[in-house]
């Protein structure tokens, strides 16, 4: 489960003294998520989501997370805005840990996702980049091609005991000289989600969208790489085997929505390669450092290293399609 810190309904209580939101009535841990503390807050004026950031997600970003996220809200998407303090604070502490109220979103992420699924989903990532296209900060991605040669790094001292984190290692130490010598560039950038998987979108029981979350990972950087992101994480199975009709239906709903470039469909191999490299970095780099005594289990970053072979494949983005 997805509460590391544990806050009582009277710590709860204080520490929204300073929103106007009425009573709170209901405080409950929610079991979702991997790298923060989450709780759903009943109060008398609505439902709430009570999120306490733990040590994956940078402080230093919040600020933007918080800018980034109020402003889509405000324009009409469905992404969780911040509840705002009396003051105009978007953010504050509770048990030492630096936290936020946020917009509660109906709906439930698709745990057996189809191609309904897929359509509304890349519809909603289109949306995403074209209600969001003006957002006037930058925030660099911090999980881009320039982190993955220290990743590789940080992975290699305990891939001293496995032979097989040391072949995928080798594997990408040798992708990484081609992405970075063939990495596209000129491509319209923007405010991305990065992290657009199918357990950060909410839908309704008839397969359509209504919430958008986590957007802690996102960051300034081009929409075609988000959209590779995106292909990656609802274009497989749960064990790494394409399903290209749900590539098919997410890309052609988002085309639909907004019309890729032919520079943006040539660059989607590459971004696509270089996102599967990204997830099985990271994945990899959880499961060496693993303590046995933590309570979420980490993923299997052999799935994900498996859609590096299929992108490799793929000679054309029109592929896709």
């Amino acid at each position: 489960m997805a509460v590391f810190t544990q806050v009582s309904l009277e710590d709860a209580r204080a520490y929204l003294a300073d929103y106007d939101i009425g009573e709170v009535l209901h405080l409950e841990g929610i079991e979702e998520g991997v790298s923060n503390t989450n709780f759903k807050v009943e109060t008398t004026s609505g439902l709430y989501a009570l999120t306490l950031f733990e040590a994956a997600t940078p402080e230093d970003g919040l600020p933007w997370f918080m800018d980034y996220t109020l402003y889509l809200d405000r324009k009409g998407y469905p992404a969780p805005g911040p509840a705002l303090k009396r003051d105009g604070q978007s953010l504050g502490r509770i048990n030492g840990k630096p936290c936020a109220l946020i917009k509660w979103l109906p709906g439930r992420w698709p745990r057996n996702p189809d191609t309904r699924h897929a359509t509304s989903a890349g519809e909603y990532l289109a949306k995403l980049h074209l209600i969001g296209g003006d957002f006037p900060q930058i925030r660099q991605n911090s999980m881009g091609l320039a982190a993955w040669p220290g990743l590789i790094a940080r992975c290699e001292p305990r891939a001293a005991d496995s032979l097989r984190a040391q072949d995928i290692l080798a594997d990408f130490r040798e992708e990484l000289g081609f992405l970075q010598t063939h990495w596209p560039s000129g491509l319209p950038v923007g405010a991305i989600h990065a992290d657009y998987f199918t357990d950060n979108v909410l839908m309704s029981d008839d397969g359509k969208v209504t919430g958008v979350i986590d957007y802690y990972y996102a960051c300034t950087d081009a929409y075609a790489y988000d959209l590779a992101v995106s292909l990656n994480a609802w274009g497989f199975t749960p064990g790494g085997r394409p399903m290209p009709q749900m590539i098919s239906a997410f890309i052609k709903a988002y085309h639909a929505t907004r019309p890729l470039s032919e520079a943006e469909i040539n660059a989607l191999p590459l971004f696509a390669r270089g996102s599967a490299v990204r997830f099985t970095l990271t994945r990899l780099y959880d499961l060496l450092n693993h303590d046995p005594s933590w309570v979420v289990k980490p993923k299997d970053p052999e799935a994900f290293y498996r859609r590096l072979d299929y992108h490799r494949g793929i000679k054309t983005g029109h592929t896709y399609f």
